[in-house]
């Protein structure tokens, strides 16, 4: 099973302004929020760390065995979750098995990249779009569940895209040209795409009240 939240995080002070704002959050996580150059990308980071923080917590997890591994990527031994985050939303998803999410706000695809990165069988998906607002959201989806599974099995981008195929309307992913034993899940949230993968075929997605409160 697969629990997600979303939060709003644009009221969220700007850490570097407020650095009471990071008090708790692991030095690693500080140098990490801090990096961004932008006030709104520090605000997003720190943001999906609260939410973080809260889902696991409601589970019996605590922040502090949060760790980074080699790759970048936070994990915590005995869940696993994933975290992304984009506009001024933040979202969460935890689970009992391998889990990737991702969340993009619809704006300008850079449609140049679709012959290399979508499949013959993506690209027909998206020319059968019936307007430009649907190719987007179409481009959008394709995408968020391609970054779902890569960030589900860890690989990241150094996974190629183009490995990868989302077979429409079934939700189903090959690589390589073979089946893979997950569960996709894919939602449209007002302007939002946001997209979810599960390990395994019997995967449930429940979502949670929105917010930080």
């Amino acid at each position: 099973m697969v629990e997600y939240a979303l939060a709003d995080v644009s009221t969220l002070p700007d850490p570097m302004d407020d650095p009471s704002a990071l008090c708790g959050i692991p030095p690693w996580r500080q140098r990490y929020i801090l990096r961004y150059r932008r006030g709104d990308d520090r605000r997003r980071s720190l943001g999906v760390w609260r939410l973080m923080e809260r889902m696991l917590a409601a589970h019996g997890f605590r922040t502090c065995d949060v760790a980074v591994d080699a790759q970048g990527k936070p994990y915590c031994n005995g869940i696993f979750f994933s975290l992304s985050h984009a506009g001024s939303l933040a979202l969460c998803a935890i689970s009992d098995a391998p889990v990737g999410c991702d969340i993009e706000q619809i704006k300008d695809a850079p449609f140049e990249v679709v012959p290399r990165v979508f499949t013959a069988g993506e690209r027909a998906y998206l020319r059968a779009a019936e307007s430009e607002i649907e190719a987007l959201r179409r481009f959008f989806t394709l995408w968020t569940l391609k970054e779902s599974y890569m960030k589900m099995t860890g690989e990241g981008l150094s996974l190629a895209p183009e490995r990868l195929e989302i077979c429409m309307p079934g939700l189903t992913l090959l690589r390589d040209g073979t089946a893979r034993p997950c569960t996709l899940f894919h939602t449209e949230f007002g302007e939002y795409e946001l997209s979810l993968c599960a390990s395994g075929h019997d995967g449930q997605f429940i979502r949670l009240r929105e917010g930080l409160q």
